[in-house]
């Protein structure tokens, strides 16, 4: 576990740093394309078609995949992390509607949080981006309305739990009304769940925003997405499988990562797990 730990946190502080200097760390321009240099391979292939310049080789225009993959962590992971937050966002808002109103307005979003949720999320994603139009400002809004069932359901539980509890009714008995007793009381005691469930989340969104680029619904070509780069990559799976192998790996890591970081967010505010290991 603390193999995995160590590995998970080497992950995002790479990709962490890479999308703060990606400028800097990238050799070429990533949509630079290169004349006469067409699906080079990378430095594994012993070959003597290797060009130094493109450590990981060109795809099927030219384009150095090495500067692509830097650059579109940028582009991934930023879509992840608006995903997170505006899913949260949301999803705090209503599933404090929900817990605190109580009755009917509890009943209408609780419903319609069902509904959502009986949906498989990449069809209703998909679904959303067909509306909206495909690009990758709409494949955010769409990864994110099916993000936000699972906030809004967690936060409503967490809400109520703490409603029964004492210092609720000392706060109510004081004169606070409900606004501040949600603000200043109940959220801040519902921060670890929220906190791993946004931690969680920024794993699906990204995934999620990817997928909907591999279906050509999100970032629009010539992109440096990574699910766009496989949607363009998937031609030549069988004659250049390394094009479509190195943005899936980065995918793969990023979420493998932030999985790995949410499980040990639920498990430092687990009380159970608290006293295990302080046994």
């Amino acid at each position: 576990m603390k193999l995995g730990r160590a590995a998970s946190i080497a992950v995002l502080v790479g990709a962490a740093l890479t999308v703060l200097a990606a400028d800097l760390l990238s050799p070429h321009d990533p949509l630079q394309t290169f004349e006469g240099a067409y699906r080079l391979p990378g430095f594994w292939s012993g070959e003597a078609q290797f060009d130094a310049r493109f450590l990981l080789g060109t795809d099927d225009v030219g384009r150095d995949v090495l500067s692509r993959l830097i650059h579109g962590a940028r582009w991934s992971m930023l879509a992840g992390l608006a995903v997170a937050a505006l899913a949260t966002l949301i999803g705090v808002i209503l599933g404090a509607l929900a817990a605190w109103w109580g009755r009917g307005v509890d009943a209408v979003i609780s419903r319609a949080m069902d509904v959502l949720m009986a949906l498989p999320s990449i069809l209703l994603a998909i679904v959303v981006v067909t509306v909206l139009g495909p690009s990758l400002l709409n494949a955010i809004l769409a990864a994110t309305f099916t993000a936000i069932p699972g906030v809004t359901r967690v936060v409503r539980a967490q809400l109520m739990l703490e409603m029964s509890k004492p210092y609720v009714a000392a706060a109510r008995i004081a004169g606070a009304g409900g606004f501040r007793i949600v603000m200043r009381e109940l959220l801040p005691n519902c921060g670890g769940p929220i906190l791993v469930q946004a931690t969680l989340g920024f794993g699906d969104g990204l995934l999620n925003v990817a997928a909907l680029g591999f279906l050509g619904l999100g970032a629009r070509p010539p992109a440096p997405e990574w699910g766009a780069m496989l949607a363009d990559a998937r031609g030549f799976v069988e004659s250049d499988p390394a094009l479509v192998t190195l943005p899936g790996l980065c995918i793969f890591a990023v979420i493998w990562a932030f999985n790995i970081l949410g499980d040990e967010v639920r498990d430092h505010f687990d009380p159970k797990t608290r006293l295990r290991e302080a046994a």
